[in-house]
This record gives C-alpha cells, sequence and structure tokens, in this order.
C-alpha cells in the first residue's frame, strides 16, 4: 500500500475539517480579542497567548502534511486548535518516530545486519509457483520488515491458553541451552506458580534463562516480593521494559505487547496470552477467556530469536549475538511456509496494518477475523465492506463479554457498514474474546498478538506470523467457526437497537479513536 493510500481523505472528511477549522479559527480569534480588550495593560499575557495559538497552528499545518493516517491527522488538529498546550505534549508524546533514538535503531541494524535466509529467493521462487497469492503476501511483508520467509517449519495451533501453558511446561522441562520469555504482563497467580519450579531446576543446572515483561502492564499484577524471586533464580536475568518514571519521554507511550517463549532455538510460542491465570481459566474476569497461540519448530523459530534479541537491546543496551542461540535443528517440511515478523516503533514501517489490510484483500470465498478489539481507520473498514460486497464470506468475531467497555462500543460503530454490505459479526456469548487471527480461503492466516486497534498496528512492539499452505490453518478455521456457533450473531436490526447512551458515547468517541 502506497503512502498515498494512506493520505487519502475522503470527501465528507474534508468538508468536516474545513468547517471545524473555521469554526476553531473564529473562537480562536474571539478569544484573541477579548483576551487583548481584558488584558490590555498586560500585553506580555496577550503575545504568550499569541505565541501558543501560532504555534499550534504551526503544528498542525505540520500534522496535515504528514504521511499519516487521516484519522490521526483530523483528530490531533481538532484538539491541538482548541486545547493547544495540552494536546501539543500529546501529540509529542505519541509519536512514532521518536520512539527509538537513531543510535539505537542504528545498533539494531548492526546486531541483526547479517541475519538472513540463504535459500530466501529459491523459497519464495518456490511459492510463487504453487501460489502466486501467497507469494505476494509473503514479499508485502518481507519488503516492509525484512523479516524472510521459512519452510522446514512444523507450526502448531494451540487453541486454547491452557493447552499452550500444558504444553509449553512440557517443553520447558526439556531446555538444555536457553529460554527466553518475552511477555506484556506477568502476573502473580497459579501459571506463576507452576512456571517459576521449572525455571529454579533449569537455572540451576546452568540453563541461560532470559525474561523481558513490559513495565506499565505488570505494574499492577506483579509483586515486588515476585520480582525478587525471578532476579534470584540463577543464570537469569529479569529486566523490565520501558520502565514508567517522572520524565517526559515519548518512549513511554510505547508498550512491548508482545509474548513469546523460545526454548533452545528450537521451539518458539507466540499467540495472544500472557502469563496470567486468566488465559488458563483460573480468573473469571469477564467469562471464558477465548485465546489462542501457534508454536513454531524448525527454521522459523530462527525469526523469534532476532525478535527477541531486538527487544532485549531495547531494554538493556546489551548484545547477544544472534549466532550463539541458533542450533542445527533439521526439520524437513516441504508443503507449507511460515513468515514470523515483529512490528513496532523501530520498524519505521506498519507491517501489521500492511498484512492485515493484504489479507483482507486476497480473500476470494472466505475472510474470518478473530479480534478483541475493532478501532481500525476507514480504509481497513473499507477493504472489508468491499470483500463483503464481492460475494466473500466475511465473518468476525468479537467479544460478548468486554474487558474495556469503551472500547467496545467504539467497536461497535463500526459494525454498521459490514453488516450492509453482507458481512456477519458474532460477539462471543461464553465471555471475552482475545484470540487474533485472520484466516482467509483456508489457505492464508495471520496468528499473534496484533489486535485491530491504533495503539496495537501503530504504536506498541507486536509479533505474529504469517502461515501459509498450512494443514493447521483447518484447524484454526475450524475451531473460529465453532466459536461463532457458541457466540451471538448481530444483525443490522440489533445494531440500530442498541441503547441510545451507548450510540452516544460511540459517536463522540469516533473522532478521538486513534487514540485508544
Amino acid at each position: 500500500m502506497t503512502q498515498n493510500e494512506r493520505i487519502f481523505l475522503p470527501w465528507w472528511k474534508r468538508v468536516v475539517i474545513v468547517i471545524a477549522t473555521v469554526i476553531v479559527f473564529a473562537l480562536q480569534i474571539m478569544l484573541f480579542v477579548f483576551a487583548f480588550q481584558v488584558n490590555f495593560d498586560f500585553p506580555f499575557n496577550v503575545w504568550i497567548y499569541w505565541i501558543i495559538e501560532g504555534g499550534s497552528f504551526v503544528l498542525v499545518y505540520h500534522i496535515i502534511h504528514r504521511p499519516i493516517l487521516t484519522n490521526y491527522k483530523l483528530t490531533w488538529s481538532i484538539l491541538i486548535l482548541i486545547f493547544p498546550l495540552p494536546f501539543s505534549l500529546l501529540y509529542y508524546l505519541n509519536q512514532r518516530s521518536l520512539a527509538l533514538p537513531k543510535y539505537k535503531q542504528k545498533k539494531i541494524d548492526t546486531i541483526l545486519g547479517n541475519y538472513y535466509n540463504p535459500n530466501q529467493i529459491d523459497c519464495t521462487l518456490e511459492l510463487d509457483r504453487k501460489d502466486p497469492k501467497a507469494a505476494k503476501l509473503a514479499r508485502i511483508l518481507r519488503s516492509s520488515t525484512g523479516y524472510p520467509l521459512w519452510k522446514n517449519t512444523k507450526y502448531t495451533f494451540l487453541f486454547d491458553g491452557l493447552l499452550k501453558h500444558e504444553d509449553m511446561l512440557v517443553e520447558l522441562k526439556k531446555a538444555t541451552r536457553y529460554i527466553f520469555i518475552e511477555c506484556f504482563i506477568i502476573s502473580d497467580g497459579k501459571l506463576l506458580s507452576e512456571l517459576l519450579p521449572i525455571l529454579k531446576e533449569k537455572g540451576d543446572a546452568g540453563v541461560e534463562i532470559k525474561i523481558i515483561y513490559d513495565d506499565l502492564g505488570s505494574k499492577a499484577t506483579l509483586k515486588k516480593k515476585t520480582i525478587l524471586e525471578i532476579a534470584q533464580i540463577k543464570n537469569c536475568t529479569f529486566t523490565n521494559y520501558n520502565p514508567l518514571g517522572l520524565n517526559i519521554n515519548p518512549a513511554f507511550n510505547y508498550r512491548d505487547h508482545r509474548k513469546m517463549v523460545i526454548i533452545d532455538g528450537k521451539t518458539a510460542y507466540c499467540g495472544g496470552d500472557n502469563l496470567a491465570d486468566e488465559y488458563i481459566h483460573q480468573k473469571k474476569r469477564f467469562g471464558f477467556w477465548r485465546d489462542n497461540c501457534g508454536k513454531y519448530e524448525g527454521e522459523a523459530v530462527q525469526s523469534f530469536i532476532a525478535l527477541f534479541i531486538e527487544m532485549w537491546y531495547i531494554s538493556t543496551k546489551m548484545v547477544l549475538k544472534l549466532e550463539n542461540y541458533l542450533c542445527d535443528y533439521v526439520l524437513e517440511r516441504e508443503t507449507s511456509y511460515i513468515l514470523p515478523f515483529g512490528d513496532g516503533p523501530s520498524n519505521g514501517a506498519e507491517p501489521g496494518y500492511d498484512i492485515f489490510r493484504s489479507l483482507i484483500s486476497s480473500a476470494d470465498q472466505t475472510l474470518y477475523i478473530s479480534t478483541p478489539y475493532l478501532i481500525i481507520d476507514e480504509a481497513m473498514i473499507e477493504s472489508i465492506v468491499l470483500a463483503a460486497k464481492s460475494g466473500v464470506d466475511v465473518r468476525i468475531l468479537m467479544p460478548g463479554i468486554p474487558d474495556k467497555k469503551v472500547a467496545w462500543y467504539l467497536g461497535r460503530f463500526h459494525y454498521k457498514d459490514i453488516l450492509l454490505a453482507g458481512g456477519k459479526i458474532y460477539e462471543y456469548t461464553p465471555g471475552f474474546n482475545h484470540a487474533k487471527n485472520i484466516i482467509v480461503d483456508g489457505r492464508y492466516a495471520f496468528i499473534g498478538t496484533i489486535n485491530m486497534d491504533y495503539r496495537s498496528l501503530f504504536l506498541h512492539y507486536e509479533c505474529g506470523a504469517l502461515i501459509l499452505l498450512d494443514n493447521e490453518i483447518y484447524k484454526m478455521k475450524d475451531d473460529f467457526l465453532k466459536a461463532c456457533d457458541d457466540s451471538k450473531p448481530i444483525t443490522y436490526e440489533d445494531w440500530k437497537k442498541r441503547p441510545w447512551w451507548q450510540k452516544l458515547i460511540s459517536y463522540l468517541l469516533y473522532l478521538f479513536a486513534p487514540l485508544f
């Protein structure tokens, strides 16, 4: 997708932004005149006011000419013009381009500069002969991330968080070299009480253990006592990504939302589940917690190692050499292709957004989307609508019991166009749907940590994998359809009958959707 496609502004939005700008400009002039009349004995106050207002217009001019989503332009322009000081500061703190200093990015490029698949060209050409559409998807993702397409990888779809937890504990007990864990949330509870004894045993045996957790994500869930307990495990290095502090740093708004476990370079797990009890159904916060995960064995694990090494350097400034963590594990798999990738401020691109839109646009027969949130821009909504209008069986699975009601109301705002186009939307009545999947035609799929919201697509560090021509995609499809059977189908009539206050909240928040 080109930048021109991203900055295209629909006619009605152009009208709205012009009208809003004129109104706000008129209000600003009136306030200026009023301030001048009231404070004519204090010209210093007037000049301060004028400098602030003038600066806000310069900033808005800069925003309008940036190659960013139109929704961002509209939201930030209006907020900055109305409330210059607070929202100018918030805009500064929300800038992806400021999230990673150039020297750090250069260091990461140096660390991973030699990372590539020697058979990359042959692998892609081979896939091109089998399925040109699959090869095209791989090239799109490869071009924005640099991560290679792999064969010789066994992918296993783990349809439940408890299943993944039990499988992971078995694999952790086999570790002989190292264990890497990266997680948004680590929480005290039953899950951690089962995990820590294994880590202690492996640490005592000389296994290298490295753990990254997000400081904000785990702030309220991980006791200081537990942090000290983990830090005392032999051969274990335990660090928090981007700790919260009093300093004003643009990077504080960019969180590590990735969830990965890597064992000996042979096995990797990546999915929506954190290390917390709700994911193994020990805590009923929002009914049944639906989540899933991908397990990878073979060549593609190398990409997850590279992603972990990147975040380890960002978090600790310590360099890990990729070659020290690779293994000679050989697995012959000729029928499927896997492309793990990462997204985040250090990319300089939006690979998650790109591959989501590409998958949606590539659907010929079926398009199944599972997401906890549906706070996306009009370009992606239009891609879904066009797929439905073309006769594709479009189904979207949303939570029936939300964890964030405001985000849920905002997500429901987008139902209308999809439903009118013939798409089907289901709300998972047993509880909270936290799984993040896109399944296309039973042949191509995404599984990982990326939600369909602005923060996941444009702000946070995320990870996942593009799965191509793998038989496990049929299991993903069956699991999705089973979840739909357990859910409430939402009709256009249902959508229209929402309580008036929900409608009001949705309309009021729509303008501020990029902030969610």
